[in-house]
């Protein structure tokens, strides 16, 4: 098995994983980057930057925490904003998504029966 398949087994058990825990994941695909998954967690307003290795973790865990401190510094508070990357008026731009307050549809008033 090629080296690249056996990546992609692990980042494929790491998303089912993710999932079954309830997020909502997306993969960065034959990622060079820092995070090769983002799993979003609504419940728990949390996004996990995950880094998928298929590799043996190292006893000193110390060793670990060096060498992706890249992926650590990506950690902290952010302001999170929706957007849509679309066309407008025949250019490309990008449309911010805002909340659209649900509006309940009319009832009628209930009818009295004699």
């Amino acid at each position: 098995m090629s080296a690249y398949r056996y990546g992609y087994l692990v980042e494929h058990r790491c998303r089912e994983l993710l999932k079954q825990k309830g997020a909502y994941v997306i993969r960065s695909s034959r990622s060079l980057g820092v995070a090769d998954l983002i799993a979003f967690f609504p419940d728990q307003n949390e996004i996990w930057l995950v880094q998928c290795k298929k590799a043996e973790a190292p006893k000193d865990l110390s060793k670990l925490h060096k060498k992706f401190q890249d992926l650590y510094s990506l950690a902290g508070t952010y302001r999170v904003r929706p957007f849509v990357f679309i066309k407008k008026e025949g250019r490309y731009t990008f449309i911010e998504v805002k909340k659209v307050e649900e509006t309940k549809s009319p009832t009628r008033p209930s009818e009295k029966h004699t």
